[in-house]
Order: structure tokens, then C-alpha cells, then sequence
């Protein structure tokens, strides 16, 4: 039995995505600086990571909350990533092990 069947759908998909990848360059390049649709498209980012963290929040019940409270102010009053990494561990930890 002969790969070509394989390799035809390799290259399809690979022509596919640089397709979309091309055609989505183009779009943006062709779109105005200025107005509400770039303004959203350069929010998306953010508002996609909040929506990700806030599942995982309420799928982790209060200590997943407490832990993320806890790593928002020790980021707020430190500015650095590790004490509020270290801050959102323990306090999900302390939360999970008193509730």
C-alpha cells in the first residue's frame, strides 16, 4: 500500500492553514487603524485568558478562588510573578485543606 493518500492530505492541510494564515494577513492589512473593531480585536487576548481562568475558577470551587485573589494581590503589591505564584499556591492549598 502506497503513502501518496497520506501525503496528499498532509499537503492539503499544510496549503489549507497557509491559506488562512495569508488570507487572515490581508484582512487585517486592509482594515482601518481606528474604530471599534480593531480596538476589540486588540482586547481579545485578555478577554480570552479571563474567560479560560474564569471557568477554571468556578470549576475549582473556592479554593481555586482564593488561591487566584491571593495571586492577584501579591502581583499588585509586588509586581513580580513568582511571589504571586507562590502567594495563589498556598493560598489554594491553605483554602483546600480548611474546606
Amino acid at each position: 500500500m502506497s503513502d501518496w493518500p497520506v501525503y496528499a492530505a498532509i499537503l492539503a492541510v499544510g496549503i489549507a492553514a497557509y491559506a488562512m494564515r495569508a488570507g487572515g494577513f490581508l484582512a487585517i492589512g486592509a482594515m482601518p487603524q481606528t474604530g471599534l473593531v480593531p480596538r476589540l480585536l486588540r482586547l481579545a487576548p485578555g478577554n480570552l485568558f479571563v474567560a479560560f481562568a474564569a471557568a477554571g475558577i468556578l470549576e475549582g470551587g473556592w479554593p481555586s478562588l482564593i488561591g487566584c485573589a491571593g495571586a492577584v494581590a501579591a502581583m499588585a503589591a509586588t509586581k513580580k510573578e513568582w511571589a504571586a505564584l507562590a502567594a495563589g499556591f498556598a493560598g489554594a492549598a491553605i483554602a483546600a485543606s480548611l474546606l
